[in-house]
């Protein structure tokens, strides 16, 4: 089937919007995956706020242009899928990494863009051994809170000394007037 040069054209338009707003793109290679396997792996990144394309290589080279994915245009080569993410960057990395874990023979991933920075297959498995942004930002919260809980820790118990000295002082002078 043919595509006329508006439908190129439209097509172009909506995978470079898609390549300027996901906050990861990955560039996968497939061979002989089933449409089972493909509709599985669609879904389950769909739950992710991610989803995967298949897409015409030199349509997908022009709409990298201008986008984080321009350094990615001689990766497209073969039949190549896109996976794209629009929340955490490391959830459809993740679901992509143990869907190629199971399935080598069939599909692998090739170069990808995680906010900007060009990964290799490498740094991708990197990106999805990672936890999710949200257990790193409440861990990250907490390290910042850790010093400022030992500070008023601290200050807590100089108050409490002071109040007992205080409170000391007091008893001792109350039982020299009394005697």
């Amino acid at each position: 089937m043919k595509m006329g040069r508006e439908e190129k054209q439209k097509l172009v338009d909506e995978l470079h919007g898609k390549f300027s707003t996901a906050t990861i793109a990955i560039l996968t290679e497939f061979n002989g995956l089933a449409v089972s396997e493909m509709t599985e792996l669609r879904q389950k990144l769909r739950e992710a706020k991610g989803e995967l394309r298949v897409v015409k290589n030199t349509l997908a080279r022009r709409a990298a242009e201008g986008t984080g994915m321009t350094a990615t245009r001689d990766a497209f080569e073969g039949p190549i899928a896109v996976t794209f993410g629009y929340a955490d960057p490391t959830a459809p990395a993740r679901i992509l990494k143990e869907f190629v874990e199971k399935r080598t023979e069939k599909i692998k991933m090739k170069i990808g863009v995680v906010e900007g920075q060009v990964l290799d297959p490498k740094g991708l498995k990197r990106v999805a051994s990672l936890p999710k942004k949200e257990v790193l930002i409440a861990d990250l919260m907490s390290r910042m809170q850790s010093p400022i809980s030992g500070l008023v820790g601290g200050l807590q118990g100089i108050l409490r000394k002071l109040v007992y000295s205080v409170t000391a002082i007091r008893d001792k002078q109350t039982t020299t007037q009394s005697s």
